[in-house]
């Protein structure tokens, strides 16, 4: 059976990475941009734009995301869209302390799963977890995946340049290959010690960067990185 408001069809139309962000992530994104402090090329390319603009698009853009009820599934009814996979839009808490990360990740992670219950036939959704602290990452994980019944995990490529053929994040795969769920990772702006020429040439996001910055994960059987 079709969702409510989707034209009938013998298969469900799932958009499998939809870009959400809770109000208390984009405010603080938007006081690092104001006050400079993010130190990050990448984060100002990506978000400066949308994140504080004024026109009409980059308010609808910040609107669109922060819904997780009517708006979205009216946008989705009018894309025939039958279910999205919701994921903390990048770089989700990978910018910030480990402790301010953990706990905006669990909180995002509660948000999250009262809309998936609220509307269980439209939306499923993977939890946001903190890699800077790989420990407590493995424990949101689990508490995600057994508590809030996320489907698995999203990983916003780098975390502040450190990339996850890293042993030290071990412990997230450990959990969610222990949970039988999937880790997603989500393509991120180049980290500042290599965007400086795709930055220059308009090429760090989705056109060209996003697939360097995320190829950088890829590791050769004796755990040395390929590129």
């Amino acid at each position: 059976m079709a969702a409510s408001g989707t034209v009938a069809r013998p298969y469900r139309r799932i958009a499998t990475e939809e870009a959400w962000i809770s109000a208390e992530l984009l405010a603080l994104y938007q006081k690092m941009l104001k006050e400079g402090f993010a130190d990050d090329p990448g984060f100002d390319s990506l978000w400066r734009h949308y994140g504080l603009g004024t026109s009409e698009r980059c308010i609808a853009v910040r609107e669109r995301m922060l819904d997780l009820g009517a708006r979205r599934i009216a946008d989705m009814d009018a894309a025939d869209i039958d279910m999205q996979i919701l994921l903390v839009t990048s770089p989700g808490v990978q910018l910030l302390d480990a402790q301010t990360a953990t706990a905006l990740a669990a909180a995002s992670n509660d948000q999250v799963s009262q809309a998936v219950q609220a509307h269980p036939d439209r939306f499923a959704a993977l939890a946001a977890i903190a890699p800077q602290a790989p420990q407590a990452a493995a424990k949101e994980l689990e508490r995600a995946v057994t508590r809030l019944k996320l489907k698995g995990a999203v990983i916003n490529s780098h975390t502040r340049g450190e990339y996850l053929d890293d042993r030290k994040f071990w412990p997230i795969f450990e959990a969610a290959e222990a949970l039988d769920v999937p880790v997603y990772i989500h393509p991120n702006t180049p980290p500042a010690d290599m965007i400086g020429p795709l930055l220059a040439r308009g090429l760090d996001g989705a056109i060209y960067g996003f697939a360097v910055e995320c190829g950088m994960h890829s590791f050769d059987d004796h755990g040395e990185r390929r590129v």
